[in-house]
């Protein structure tokens, strides 16, 4: 989300200071999509602007024909198209309902004389067309010919509230003819009516937004003060639209996180979190079920397909160039049947239209074949894709489905890695797998019995005969070299910590040395655990990863905890030297130096299946490095248990102090640095 937003601001900036930027002959923006790592790249135009409506040839009213005047669009506010490709616009500013045909000639107009200030249009498949009403507080239905079928008005229920408003903005209707509303400040959710205006409910509610300020205030406040602050109630959405098939999407706002849902029967989200804006105005959907939402503040336009995935970003806004395909208040959204954008514009009071190029009927056309499940049919759509743009991870997730279909699982393997598809992945990672273990799992179980009657056999003519006991001696005085012993000193560590700590402090049994070798490898098996681990349980790019910052990481807290540790447990009657301190923290660390690599090894043959066992194993691995770390504490120091909790906390708040005289003197070293620049500057101009 953060990077969608640098992205749309530098295009925004792009369009204000240089006007038009020239990505083709005919768009007079840019079209970019999002790589598998959500950065954003730029891509072939997606739609271009082929021509608009401004409704100049609508028939004027009576007083307009006296006043010798026409009756164009004027601050319209939404738009609709039917499964006939009929336009209907609500041009609020006129209070009526315009109709065009499929190539934006007038044909007629609705509600004349009857609405007040229509913000929200849409037409059933029987023909009936429904009217939001602001100012009027009703959802008008008109017959085809015009006049008024019914009236919904506010419910006359319990449930609904007698205090609730009733501000209907936007409107669709289901199959089963009950109609949802967008309300002004409806925080419930949509506004559900029946076909005689029954009241069933509330559909599809926002939730509230996590607020650390207000869960603070309900930690500290008693109940009654906590009672007396003004309630935060969710967003109510801002619009809302029906598929073919009765899901119903709404967009919402002023929100960071479920700007655009896709809601099922139970009112429950399936989309997962979609890259997007926080000024959404509409949206729409097409016959392929993918997803279409106009920003009102920056003029872009958002394509989705029908899983959530970004497919474009284009458009942006019109500061007085006025070109087609940019724009000054798009307020709405409508897609005909051959796949053509018509977009509402309330200040320029027009409805641009844009159509596909053939890039984009590739990507359609592959989509409906993958939403139908005819992944190898879809194949050569992707691959001309590819052709065009070979970092559109979308297709190489279509190819990727397309080879695991015919069981090619290596190449899938590939190509979902490629497109970032995580759960795929780990499928066809499965499959290989299980075919490797089908067509080795004998010759596997076969060496493992081999090697373990091996090593029975040597044991048991060690013992009777002496063999090998060359070798076992070898062995033994390698051990007993006393930096090797140390550095062995992290398996004593692991099994016996108190024991463990004594010999440290009281035997030697590590040195400073020891300690930083294993804080040098340390280093190593992080780099490693970075690069090895298996993609399905990292989220590390790592063709961005910078060692010299994993070295930061990882030293800095380190140095930081040492000392602060030390000068803690200097005022708080710690016995611990600093060097029992630097040789402690390292050998706490015994479990990741033990274990991080082989884990990094297991991750390998695991799916995300097999999750859970190396979560467990990761989390088991910190867990126990934190409780050597508090025994090295208590041991180090001759604390009791109180006094190793309240050092460990001490120590945590000095290195966040640390951090933050840290971050100044920083700051001020570099104005002190200009600052000397300056003067010898200055010297340097006056004795020259």
């Amino acid at each position: 989300m953060a990077r969608l937003k640098i992205m749309m601001l530098l295009m925004t900036v792009a369009v204000v200071l240089f006007g038009t930027i020239p990505a083709s002959a005919e768009a007079p923006f840019i079209t970019y999509t999002f790589d598998k790592d959500g950065y954003p790249i730029y891509t072939q135009t997606a739609y271009q602007p082929i021509g608009s409506i401004d409704g100049y040839d609508i028939e004027p009213s009576e007083s307009d024909v006296a006043a010798g005047e026409s009756d164009p669009l004027f601050q319209p506010e939404d738009i609709f198209i039917d499964q006939d490709d009929t336009i209907y616009v609500a041009d609020t500013g006129n209070s009526r309902i315009v109709i065009f045909d499929s190539f934006g000639n007038y044909e007629r107009t609705v509600g004349e004389e009857i609405l007040s200030k229509p913000t929200g249009v849409h037409v059933d498949e029987d023909g009936s067309i429904y009217v939001a009403d602001y100012q009027k507080k009703k959802v008008f239905k008109f017959n085809k010919d015009g006049s008024v079928a019914f009236e919904y008005e506010k419910p006359d229920s319990v449930i609904y509230g007698k205090k609730s408003r009733f501000n209907p903005t936007k409107v669709i209707v289901d199959k089963q003819k009950n109609v949802y509303m967008v309300g002004d400040g409806s925080t419930q959710g949509l506004i559900q009516l029946g076909p005689d205006g029954d009241f069933l409910g509330y559909y599809g509610g926002n939730q509230t937004s996590f607020d650390f300020v207000r869960q603070l205030q309900k930690l500290l406040y008693t109940d009654t003060q906590y009672s007396q602050l003004m309630k935060k109630y969710p967003p109510s959405a801002t619009n809302v639209a029906i598929d073919d098939e009765g899901l119903i999407y709404t967009s919402t706002a002023g929100l960071e996180t479920e700007t655009i849902k896709k809601l099922n029967v139970a009112g429950k989200n399936l989309l997962p979190e979609v890259s997007s804006s926080k000024s959404i105005t509409d949206l729409t959907v097409d016959q392929d079920k993918n997803i279409f939402a106009v920003d009102s503040n920056l003029g872009y336009i958002f394509e989705y397909d029908p899983d959530g995935n970004l497919l474009f970003v284009f458009g942006g806004l019109n500061t007085g160039n006025q070109r087609l395909g940019l724009f000054k208040a798009p307020s709405g959204i409508a897609v005909s049947s051959d796949r053509r954008l018509f977009i509402l514009d309330k200040k320029q009071s027009n409805i641009q239209i844009l159509k596909p190029t053939e890039f984009t009927n590739l990507i359609h056309n592959a989509i409906s074949l993958n939403s139908d499940g005819k992944y190898l049919e879809s194949e050569n759509y992707w691959n001309e894709v590819l052709k065009r743009n070979s970092m559109f991870s979308l297709a190489h997730n279509g190819i990727g489905k397309a080879a695991f279909k015919k069981g090619d699982y290596e190449k899938a393997l590939e190509e979902f890695r490629l497109s970032g598809n995580e759960q795929s992945l780990s499928e066809a990672y499965w499959e290989i797998r299980r075919n490797w273990l089908m067509e080795n799992v004998s010759s596997v179980m076969i060496a493992i019995v081999l090697v373990s009657l091996g090593i029975f056999l040597l044991k048991r003519l060690y013992r009777k005969f002496g063999f090998g006991s060359r070798i076992v001696g070898l062995w033994q005085r390698f051990r007993q070299i006393e930096i090797i012993a140390q550095l062995f000193h992290v398996f004593r560590m692991l099994r016996h910590p108190i024991d463990g700590y004594y010999e440290l402090k009281k035997q030697n049994k590590a040195s400073v040395l020891s300690a930083t070798l294993l804080l040098m490898f340390l280093f190593v098996a992080h780099v490693f655990a970075i690069f090895e681990t298996n993609t399905l349980f990292s989220d590390v790019d790592t063709k961005r990863v910078n060692i010299l910052t994993e070295l930061y990481k990882i030293y800095i807290p380190l140095l930081a905890w040492v000392i602060c540790n030390y000068l803690i447990s200097t005022i708080n009657d710690g016995i611990g030297r600093f060097k029992n301190v630097y040789v402690g923290t390292v050998y706490a660390l015994s479990p990741y130096l033990v274990f991080s690599i082989p884990l990094t090894v297991m991750s390998k043959g695991l799916t995300n299946m097999e999750f859970v066992l190396y979560d467990f194993s990761k989390k088991a691995i910190f867990l126990w490095s934190g409780f050597l770390l508090f025994m090295m504490v208590k041991e180090i120091h001759s604390y009791e248990i109180g006094q190793t909790v309240k050092n460990m906390v001490l120590s945590a708040a000095g290195m966040l102090v640390l951090g933050i005289i840290s971050f100044i003197l920083f700051g001020l070293s570099n104005q002190v640095v200009d600052f000397v620049y300056s003067i010898f500057q200055e010297v340097k101009l006056r004795v020259y």
